[in-house]
């Protein structure tokens, strides 16, 4: 798949924070100037533009990351384009100055991150074969086989990849909810970072689907150094591309690619934890990954040519796999939505220094991982803990220590509906037991709409496409907790608990509207009673606009409402 033809001209060219005029465009469109508006962030979800400088027509150093260019030839014909960039920062310069490196635990290795949003392992095989052709095989990466997530979504990764611990352990955040506040006082990793002389970023491409904004309040102000929200909130409002995927003259995929390398560029010698995370290509459909391949491989080899991965852990990582389509209704589907990539790419020496880390982390490479792992690793970049055996009963452990082969998802804080490593048996849907869990789920989902019947269809059981029974012997479960709402639960497999939980896993579609639904839920044996868990609810078909009309009432029940204003279109 061939990447987009992007056709806005722009008269403006970037090289490392200079703006120059563009050679192409003085000879297309004759003599121009040109007037600078310095993009400034209102909040985390609005802009506005700082005072011009005007009638520029010689280059000059950037004074900020984003702007807007406007350009005027002798024809008066006018050209309007939004940059982006990286602008020198003598605080961001000098800031590692004032930490000494040798007090933290690699003195000072970087930390870049760059994430596809819905790519599993098998999918980064299939879509991006250059790329991991040169980070594995070429660079001698490194790739977790065994990477299992701990919950729905995005924010179920990032938070215990950023903070350690799960959403529901952290301050309410979510919109329309009681009490909630921003993100921004959550113990993010970045701000561990800062203290330490680090330059932090945290970069997504499409704003109205940030992980941090689109159910969350996100942040009062921007949370890092490099944050490229702004810049897309900009981008929507003021340029409304003609052509999908595109920034001007450039797809949206290459400018996310070059903000990241430009940090390298402008700050070579400073500290960096840089985490950009794209969601726009792979999102709905990863197939458009493949049009991204070259232009990753490419700059992985810039990098890597240039000397900039030398003192840096370089990682490439899909935060879970696809969630929708046809291909997620099946049991490959249901495999990789659970596993998904993450590669680490390290400097030649750090093996020769750190021999045992490196040995410890090509073992946990066929070990059972999680986020909370990847926190207790990259905490270690700032105060080392060594290396041996980790301790099974901590829910994180460091990839720099050995992860026991004994590990079990109960171990790691992985709930039954999430483990890939369980052993699930088919079993008939005409089953009296599984018709009885039927109804639970329905009526479960029914009951997180029911505030908003006004607005939401009742739905009802329209075919099973997939069932399964998960018994004592095979895992052993016990329930500890919900919360209010029934959506929060942590589980404990123990032998002793023998016969005392049965787990049913079925895949279903419900009417109206074609919902299609992914459910654990656990039987007690001994009260007799089904326990039927919103964080083990999966929608995994599209529900597109079908619940717009709560949209902006409560979008944490979307995947539940079809709105009844849509009847009119059955």
């Amino acid at each position: 798949m061939a990447s987009p033809k992007c056709t806005h001209d722009e008269w403006l060219h970037i090289e490392n924070g200079t703006v120059r005029l563009s050679t192409w465009a003085q000879l297309k469109y004759g003599n121009f100037t040109c007037d600078y508006y310095p993009l400034i962030p209102i909040g985390d979800n609005d802009f506005k533009f700082g005072n011009p400088i005007r009638n520029f027509s010689d280059e000059f150093k950037m004074v900020s990351d984003f702007f807007k260019g406007v350009c005027k030839n002798t024809k008066n014909v006018i050209n309007t384009s939004l940059y982006s960039g990286i602008h020198h920062n003598v605080e961001r310069a000098h800031r590692s100055d004032k930490a000494d490196p040798l007090s933290f635990g690699f003195k000072g290795m970087n930390i870049a991150i760059l994430g596809f949003d819905s790519m599993s392992r098998m999918s980064w095989h299939r879509r991006l074969k250059q790329t991991r052709s040169y980070f594995k095989d070429t660079l001698g990466a490194i790739e977790l086989e065994s990477h299992n997530i701990v919950g729905d979504g995005t924010t179920a990764v990032m938070f215990p990849m950023l903070t350690g611990k799960f959403e529901w352990e952290l301050p309410e955040c979510r919109k329309n909810h009681r009490g909630a506040s921003t993100l921004d006082k959550f113990p993010f990793l970045w701000h561990n970072m800062k203290r330490a002389g680090y330059l932090t970023s945290w970069c997504n491409g499409e704003p109205r689907s940030a992980p941090f904004n689109w159910r969350m309040l996100g942040f009062s102000k921007s949370p890092t150094d490099f944050y490229t929200r702004p810049y897309f909130l900009a981008i929507a409002k003021e340029l409304k591309p003609k052509v999908a995927h595109c920034i001007g003259a450039r797809p949206k995929s290459r400018m996310w690619l070059d903000y990241f390398r430009d940090v390298f560029l402008m700050y070579p010698q400073q500290r960096k934890f840089l985490f950009h995370f794209l969601t726009d290509l792979s999102h709905d459909n990863n197939n458009l990954m493949t049009a991204m391949d070259a232009d990753i491989k490419n700059l992985v080899k810039f990098l890597y040519d240039g000397n900039y991965l030398n003192n840096t852990l370089f990682i490439l990582m899909g935060d879970h796999g696809a969630r929708y389509a046809n291909f997620r209704s099946t049991y490959s589907g249901k495999m990789e939505e659970r596993l998904p990539y993450f590669g680490f790419l390290f400097p030649p020496w750090f093996e020769q220094k750190y021999p045992q880390a490196i040995k410890n982390l090509r073992t946990n490479t066929q070990r059972l991982t999680t986020p909370f792992d990847l926190y207790e690793t990259f905490k270690d970049f700032l105060h080392f803990e060594g290396t041996g055996v980790g301790d099974v009963n901590k829910r994180g452990i460091s990839l720099f220590k050995e992860i026991p082969l004994s590990r079990t998802c109960k171990d790691a804080d992985i709930a039954p509906h999430w483990c890939a490593c369980l052993d699930w048996k088919d079993i008939s849907a005409e089953d009296p037991q599984v018709k009885q869990a039927l109804k639970a789920a329905i009526d479960t989902i029914n009951s997180y709409t029911a505030p908003y019947r006004q607005d939401c269809v009742l739905l009802s059981l329209d075919n099973v496409t997939m069932s399964s029974k998960l018994e004592a012997g095979t895992a052993f479960l016990k329930f500890k907790s919900t919360d209010d709402e029934g959506g929060i639960y942590k589980i404990n497999m123990s032998n002793n608990n023998r016969n005392e939980m049965i787990l049913f896993q079925l895949t279903f579609f419900t009417s109206p509207g074609g919902g299609n639904f992914e459910v654990s839920i656990t039987y007690n044996v001994n009260t007799k009673k089904f326990i039927v868990n919103e964080k083990e609810i999966s929608r995994i078909n599209k529900y597109g606009d079908d619940p717009a009309c709560i949209f902006e009432k409560n979008k944490q029940i979307r995947a539940y409402c079809y709105c009844k204003s849509n009847l009119k279109r059955l």
